[in-house]
């Protein structure tokens, strides 16, 4: 396998270069660029096409939820993981709308930060439950009673969905990866990444949490 890239992005100096100091000792990370403010990292994805995105969420210009939207947007292979001051930020659960697959305290331990990465690129979605659960109660809060006339409707996606595709959504909303999906189902990585990808496909989601969110949204996933 080749070299997890990585593009990091904050306003202060000194965070990036932390980050980048505390990355650049793990031989399985190659850090392809750093960015200033969110506007700057949609450019850069565009042009490095980083595997990971670390985002920091409070940024002037464009913040890190803006910025997150708009990566999820054009490059929804490209995964986020954001980074906040709180593990109770109300710009968390944005992010977690916006398609970010994990987050992290900007004081968290250089393990913690070289295993999100590794998770996430790997799949899995690190979230914190409570987190989760409140961006999809505001998403669906927010959202009763609309629906764009482009869209169908959550419940409709979901009838094309088949009964293994519901089971790897439902193991991806518990936070598993790849790996452990494959476990637990008793089949191939790549046969996961492919139902993943009929899922996301199907659900017109941005993300799995995005998918997850519309899972809800139909009644196939309780939180």
């Amino acid at each position: 396998m080749g070299k997890i890239r990585v593009l990091i992005v904050d306003d202060h100096p000194v965070v990036l270069e932390g980050l980048h100091n505390m990355l650049s000792t793990d031989r399985n990370i190659e850090i392809v660029g750093e960015a200033g403010d969110g506007a700057e990292a949609v450019k850069m994805v565009a042009d490095k096409e980083p595997n990971v995105v670390l985002m920091d969420i409070r940024m002037p210009s464009m913040d890190g939820v803006q910025a997150t939207r708009r990566i999820k947007q054009q490059f929804p292979a490209t995964a986020v993981i954001v980074l906040t001051m709180y593990d109770t930020d109300a710009y968390v659960v944005d992010a977690v709308r916006a398609g970010a697959s994990g987050y992290l305290l900007k004081d968290a331990p250089r393990e913690l930060v070289l295993d999100t990465i590794r998770a996430v690129n790997s799949g899995a979605s690190l979230i914190k439950t409570s987190l989760l659960t409140e961006a999809i109660s505001s998403l669906v809060q927010s959202q009763k009673g609309y629906q764009p006339a482009e869209e169908s409707s959550p419940e409709g996606c979901i009838e094309h969905l088949t009964a293994r595709e519901r089971e790897v959504l439902k193991l991806a909303a518990l936070g598993q990866s790849n790996k452990e999906i494959a476990r637990e189902l008793s089949i191939t990585q790549d046969t996961v990444k492919k139902h993943m990808q009929s899922i996301l496909g199907k659900l017109h989601a941005s993300s799995r949490i995005h998918a997850v969110i519309q899972a809800t949204r139909a009644g196939i996933i309780k939180y």
